[in-house]
């Protein structure tokens, strides 16, 4: 038999996902909200940091910087679903069980095994406790201690508290234990979870966490100077945070033609996402090289003029902790400098020494006096930025008789799509205080750097987001075969979509695209269209 079928291929670009093993992670040294740090991460990577192993814990310690000693937000947050989990990340999907009679019966979160039976228990008690170790045995360990503190020696001297699938492995670990003790092993009651819907259960709690206290937080922290140890915080404090995943590029689209500032808002509204916010120097060329190259005049951006001044840093934050001077700020200025310990405001244009961060060395005072413009400026080519303090023990270590710029600076300005970040790259003399200049041009030729202008001018302009015009495609195809057609086989049509899945990214298409069949309620993905021939005798035989 010669048949044709037909099949719709819904085309959204391709759906690429990465394993837990090759999950990369990234400190941002930003101050933000747990919800705030989400959408960041969201944003620009995939999601707030997800951890499967000790391993990952390491990763996670080794990236904070080192001169940090606070908690950072990590993507684990309390949810409303409470479940059995394994403490090595299982989910406890095995139906195999063997709880005593009438277990479990308090509402504790943890587990004991006693002759043979399993008893739940408050992870506070202080109970002996097996562990697993290599080849599938089990060693029982003869101190008392915590349920979380005998998953930590569990960790550090073996592999983790074990896990019980079936009959045979609750039978080994009965022959290790001789004891009619109550003993732990890994078996945890959890309401936790991943911000990105991760289905695996390692947990690293400190000592006493989570606690059951009222008030004491949904959101989660790690602290660096604590081994990577898990605190569950109020949602609201500000911390620096780990993302993971591959960082996304930012997908500005240059539209070149003249529009005043409202309209082009209004059409990136309409077609894309908003017009174009930046965040960090690589944002600000990647601005600069979606701009056709033979145009030499300004670009609107999203930047434009709102009505609340805000104290912020250089490297695009909110000032949260501070040290002002009595009386100080008292309006000499727009910028700050440091002086034996306290902040005062200072006119921009004074020529100061000053404190840049760096991402690897920390803290570096440059003795070069500058304004306070082109110290960011300088920072930013040699270093991170002009330096962020937020706390005490920062400020302690530029704390001296001389004064010193540092990052923070006065802004009214605002993102389109109130995107909550700070970052500027204004070129010499801007932001002035003008009349009637609310809005924000680029210029291609200056280094991408911003001016504010008349918002009725008319700009080419850049968008951000996705062309929602031609977001999707749908394509026809046709495919034969010989003999026996199995193409609505579903593992045939998963090998199927691989295989084109493969030949579109070797073209270049992005990828976080995807791809799925299409096909019609009550139907095949596949409609087979018989093919007729001719005999020699003029009649037509169905093949």
């Amino acid at each position: 038999m010669d048949g044709s079928l037909f099949v719709l291929l819904l085309l959204s670009g391709l759906l690429w996902s990465s394993s837990a093993l090759s999950r990369q992670y990234h400190f941002i040294n930003l101050r933000m909200s747990w919800p705030e740090a989400q959408s960041y991460c969201r944003e620009k990577y995939t999601d707030l940091a997800t951890v499967d192993t000790m391993d990952d814990v390491n990763r996670l310690v080794n990236i904070v910087d080192a001169g940090y000693s606070g908690s950072v937000w990590i993507g684990l947050k309390r949810g409303t679903q409470t479940r059995w989990a394994w403490s090595n990340g299982e989910d406890k999907s095995s139906p195999y069980s063997n709880w005593d009679s009438g277990e479990p019966n308090e509402n504790a979160s943890c587990v004991t095994y006693r002759n043979g039976f399993w008893v739940d228990m408050d992870c506070s008690y202080k109970r002996y406790f097996t562990c697993y170790k290599e080849n599938n045995g089990y060693i029982l360990v003869w101190s008392a201690k915590t349920w979380s503190d005998a998953q930590s020696y569990c960790r550090e001297n073996y592999i983790d508290l074990p896990s019980i699938h079936n009959s045979e492995d609750n039978n080994q670990i009965t022959r290790v234990i001789t004891t009619g003790n109550y003993i732990w092993f890994g078996l945890f009651q959890d309401s936790w979870e991943w911000s990105d819907k991760w289905s695996l259960f390692f947990r690293n709690w400190a000592a006493g966490q989570p606690s059951q206290s009222s008030g004491s937080g949904d959101c989660v922290g790690m602290s660096r100077i604590k081994s990577g140890k898990w605190a569950h915080e109020s949602c609201d404090l500000q911390y620096p945070f780990i993302c993971h995943g591959v960082r996304k590029s930012p997908k500005y689209q240059f539209m070149n033609e003249s529009m005043t500032w409202q309209d082009a808002q209004s059409y990136c509204r309409a077609r894309f996402t908003d017009l174009a916010t930046a965040d960090t120097m690589s944002d600000a060329s990647l601005l600069v090289n979606t701009v056709d190259a033979g145009y030499s005049g300004s670009v609107w951006i999203g930047l434009h003029n709102g009505t609340e001044y805000r104290w912020v840093w250089s490297m695009g934050t909110q000032s949260q902790y501070s040290i002002w001077n009595p009386g100080e700020p008292n309006g000499d200025g727009e910028c700050v400098r440091s002086f034996n310990g306290s902040w005062y405001d200072e006119s921009c244009i004074t020529a100061l020494p000053f404190v840049c961060f760096n991402d690897s060395s920390g803290f570096n005072i440059i003795t070069t006096a500058m304004a306070w413009r082109d110290a960011q400026s300088y920072c930013r080519k040699h270093h991170t930025d002009l330096a962020s303090i937020s706390s005490a023990e920062q400020q302690n270590l530029i704390s001296n008789q001389a004064s010193l710029w540092i990052g923070l600076f006065l802004d009214s300005w605002e993102w389109s799509d109130k995107w909550s970040l700070f970052f500027r790259y204004w070129t010499e003399g801007q932001p002035s205080q003008s009349s009637g200049s609310e809005c924000v041009g680029m210029s291609r030729n200056n280094s991408g750097k911003w001016a504010h202008e008349s918002c009725d001018l008319k700009r080419p302009f850049i968008c951000h987001g996705d062309d929602t015009l031609i977001k999707k495609q749908i394509v026809k195809l046709k495919l034969s075969c010989n003999g026996k057609c199995t193409l609505n086989d579903p593992s045939i049509q998963t090998a199927i979509l691989n295989e084109i899945s493969e030949k579109l990214k070797s073209t270049g298409l992005e990828s976080d695209s995807k791809i799925s069949w299409r096909k019609r309620e009550g139907e095949e993905v596949f409609q087979q269209k018989i093919k007729h021939t001719a005999s020699s005798n003029n009649k037509c035989n169905k093949q």
